[in-house]
């Protein structure tokens, strides 16, 4: 029994801590703010400058190396690195020029432009042309059975129009004036 009261009077004293909300200053919550902010730009800072070591390290190893090459071989070095970046530069100008020539075959095609993206993925003009001709042909199939299949409308129930046919009205209104 006297167990049971003391196991009762700790629930009730840790309902009673959790229950009291916590009330901060303004002061206390911009100081947090303040360190988590520091905290923030210190690992930053130290992330630029591993970021800053490394790239000096490296221009420094191409330095050394460099300098070890003779004049021949320098400008042989120098080359290729030029040639490199030339042909990267080249590469992503073609697929700027392919990727707008997409854009632009896809909207003379009545395409919504989003899909270029997936289709430069392609990567040759003529396979994207073909891919685009292929979606406009089952878009454009796939939207006219759909609009088909709306504007159908169910036979007369009462079975054939009573035109031209004994019973019908407009052969009685026109007799009536005829006989007059």
């Amino acid at each position: 029994m006297a167990e049971e009261t003391q196991t009762q009077e700790e629930v009730d004293t840790t309902e009673t801590s959790t229950q009291a909300p916590t009330t901060y200053t303004q002061a206390q919550l911009d100081s947090e703010a303040d360190k988590r902010a520091a905290k923030a730009l210190e690992t930053a800072k130290a992330k630029w400058e591993a970021e800053q070591a490394k790239a000096l390290e490296d221009a420094k190893s191409e330095g050394a190396r460099l300098a070890k090459m003779s004049a021949d071989e320098k400008a042989q070095e120098l080359e290729k690195q030029r040639q490199a970046a030339l042909d990267k530069r080249e590469a992503e100008l073609n697929q700027r020029e392919l990727s707008a020539s997409t854009k632009s075959l896809l909207v003379d095609k009545g395409l919504p432009g989003e899909l270029a993206d997936s289709l430069v993925a392609l990567g040759d003009a003529d396979k994207i042309k073909a891919a685009v001709e292929t979606l406009g042909k089952s878009i454009q199939e796939t939207v006219n059975k759909q609009v088909e299949s709306k504007l159908q409308t169910d036979p007369p129930k009462n079975g054939a129009s009573a035109l031209d046919g004994a019973n019908d009205p407009f052969k009685k209104i026109m007799s009536q004036y005829k006989k007059k």
